[in-house]
């Protein structure tokens, strides 16, 4: 399972894009500031075990894309936080990567 490739290049978004492509999430919030920007949810679940589920898939996906979020883990939800370090701030591959665990978190809704 293991992604050696390397990571695509990436740049920072403008205020402007950040704003428009915050629009086209559902539940996603801004966090921090300057070069800690980034955007954040937290994903609620029945229990432990569907949690871990849904972690699991979550790494098995930042994997795939090598893009790896921040996350806290409770008993029965998730806080998911994308950043881009690369850029400090916030790159296209965020916004993407939140689609994409939005679509693990409720199937059929992409």
């Amino acid at each position: 399972m293991e992604n050696n490739a390397p990571a695509p290049a990436r740049s920072a978004l403008s205020a402007t894009q950040i704003i428009s492509r915050l629009a086209g999430l559902n539940g996603w919030k801004l966090h921090g500031d300057g070069s800690d920007l980034a955007i954040e949810k937290t994903y609620h679940f029945k229990d432990f075990l569907h949690t871990m589920a849904f972690v699991n898939a979550l790494a098995y996906l930042a994997e795939q894309k090598n893009h790896h979020p921040e996350i806290l883990l409770r008993y029965n939800a998730c806080s998911v936080r994308y950043n881009t370090h690369d850029v400090q701030g916030l790159s296209s591959s965020d916004f993407e990567c939140a689609a994409l665990v939005d679509a693990l978190a409720h199937p059929g809704t992409a």
